[in-house]
């Protein structure tokens, strides 16, 4: 399964069976369709000299086609088995939040149904990636790409994921108070360290998901107090945060 052609077939040969079997019949097969997606996830831990993203994305786009024919009560065992086997190395993880934010971006605000499932162990991984830890457990000598890169994509999918959940919550009841206070911080530390494309989004999108005054002025004064970090980057990082923070409440 190593190689992008393989895992093609199989993919291209499980969606179009995906289509076609009713929802009863697939509910009754969970267990072994866990174990062919746990292994065709594997791949960038298993096969790191030969991975290839787009197979992986192959594989993440027919496990959504999977979803789409499972109930809440079906999905949420299934998530929190491929969360537990993500916590064994970097790469699963990588590939679980690749996943989280392909599955977040498609579900939309069916995904905050399970993203309660997934918020502590999604802060937990942005707080490894502060500055003073990045390149902890990330060096593989048998990956193509670097420990900078794989911290890179960490951040991305993280980020990306949480963006996702906070944007379809229109309804404003996931970002609970103890939720707001738990990853500002980690947000807020990342400032100056992360490439701010990938910060932004996120970080700016967390007041308008909290839709509370006084989330509003903490988040409001521990934004503006970075800007007397001694570090140009993060001074400047925090002026672009600020003005995409005033041009967002605006709008809502």
């Amino acid at each position: 399964l190593s190689q992008s052609g393989s895992v093609g077939c199989v993919t291209e040969t499980l969606s179009a069976a995906l289509k076609e079997v009713p929802s009863r019949d697939i509910v009754a097969q969970v267990t072994p369709l866990t174990g062919i997606f746990t292994s065709l996830l594997s791949l960038r831990d298993t096969s790191p000299t030969s991975f290839d993203r787009d197979s992986e994305d192959q594989v993440i786009l027919c496990f959504i086609a999977l979803v789409y024919k499972l109930t809440e009560k079906d999905f949420l065992p299934l998530l929190m088995s491929l969360l537990e086997w993500s916590e064994e190395s970097v790469d699963r993880s990588v590939t679980f939040f690749n996943l989280t934010t392909q599955l977040s971006a498609k579900l939309q605000g069916l995904f905050l149904l399970f993203a309660g499932s997934i918020f502590v162990s999604l802060v937990k991984k942005l707080e490894d990636l502060k500055s003073d830890s990045k390149d902890k457990g990330f060096e593989n000598k048998k990956r193509k790409k670097s420990a900078v890169d794989v911290v890179g994509e960490m951040e991305g999918f993280c980020l990306s994921t949480l963006f996702n959940i906070l944007k379809h919550d229109t309804t404003h009841t996931f970002l609970t108070s103890d939720r707001f206070d738990t990853v500002l911080p980690v947000l807020l530390d990342l400032v100056g360290s992360t490439e701010l494309s990938s910060l932004l989004p996120a970080l700016t999108e967390l007041p308008i998901a909290a839709n509370n005054p006084r989330l509003w002025k903490q988040f409001n004064f521990q934004l503006l107090s970075r800007a007397k970090s001694p570090d140009v980057r993060t001074r400047q990082d925090v002026v672009s945060l600020y003005l995409e923070f005033v041009i967002k409440m605006g709008q809502s």
